[in-house]
């Protein structure tokens, strides 16, 4: 990794001793170049739009517009960009709502100089392996019925950097599913894998639960109860893995360039 470029990151912050010290802690790594910093959101856009950074790395709580406002907004400008919230906020209340407005990553205020860089360079460890290798991308959800949404961004950002997003709406759909079964049965945090295998797209749902979960007949009336079932229609295989302190259900699509 001796030549590998350093990532392009805009930082943005309120507090300028903020912004400094993150400067400072990331280009001594010498694996990020600071190409920007943002004293609010607004300017966080601008710098997202004009520089197309690799990441930006995103306060919550700034004037003019907020972290959780210019979140989106980063990413329509630069679709490409990872957000890494850096936030003061705990993360058991912001992470979800982040995670569901564009961030791949939550990280708390106060991480050692060599916390931070190794939790940003997981971010761009999991970019190295989307864009080159295109093998598995990984999330955790809490136990929280938000977390379905946050899924089905995950997915699709997901689906979209690997061309696959034509199989976005079934894979949303079965996705939403287990990890709502998860969070209804489990009551645990789950570990949402997407893999690129030579031949399909897999999804891997896991909790800590050890119940395995059992297909049910639903009446038409019924609003819940089908997530199996519809599961078992339209994957082209399926299946419960046991692990231990808990369990794995997985799904299976062909990929589309790998279609006759």
């Amino acid at each position: 990794m001796a030549d590998q470029a350093p990532y392009r990151v805009v930082v943005a912050d309120d507090f300028a001793d903020m912004r400094h010290l993150v400067r400072m802690t990331l280009e001594r790594s010498g694996r990020f170049q600071i190409v920007a910093e943002a004293e609010n959101g607004l300017e966080a856009v601008d710098q997202a739009r004009d520089l197309q950074p690799d990441i930006v790395v995103l306060d919550l709580a700034m004037p003019v517009l907020s972290g959780m406002e210019a979140l989106p907004q980063i990413r329509e400008a630069s679709p490409h960009t990872k957000v890494v919230v850096l936030s003061g906020f705990d993360r058991s209340r912001m992470e979800s709502e982040a995670i569901a407005g564009g961030a791949v990553g939550y990280l708390e205020k106060g991480l050692r100089p060599a916390q931070l860089v190794d939790e940003l360079l997981a971010v761009a460890g999991l970019m190295e392996l989307v864009q080159v290798a295109a093998e598995t991308a990984r999330a955790k959800l809490e136990a929280q019925p938000q977390s379905a949404a946050s899924a089905r961004h995950f997915v699709d950002e997901t689906l979209r950097r690997w061309h696959c997003d034509e199989l976005f709406d079934v894979v949303a759909l079965l996705t939403s599913e287990l990890v709502t079964n998860a969070i209804l049965h489990a009551h645990s945090e789950i570990e949402l894998n997407v893999s690129l295998t030579p031949d399909a797209i897999r999804i891997d749902v896991a909790d800590h639960s050890a119940d395995l979960p059992a297909m049910r007949a639903a009446a038409e009336e019924d609003t819940s109860g089908r997530g199996l079932g519809l599961v078992e229609a339209l994957a082209m295989a399926w299946g419960v893995d046991e692990r231990p302190g808990g369990k794995s259900v997985w799904f299976e699509l062909p990929r589309p360039d790998k279609r006759d």
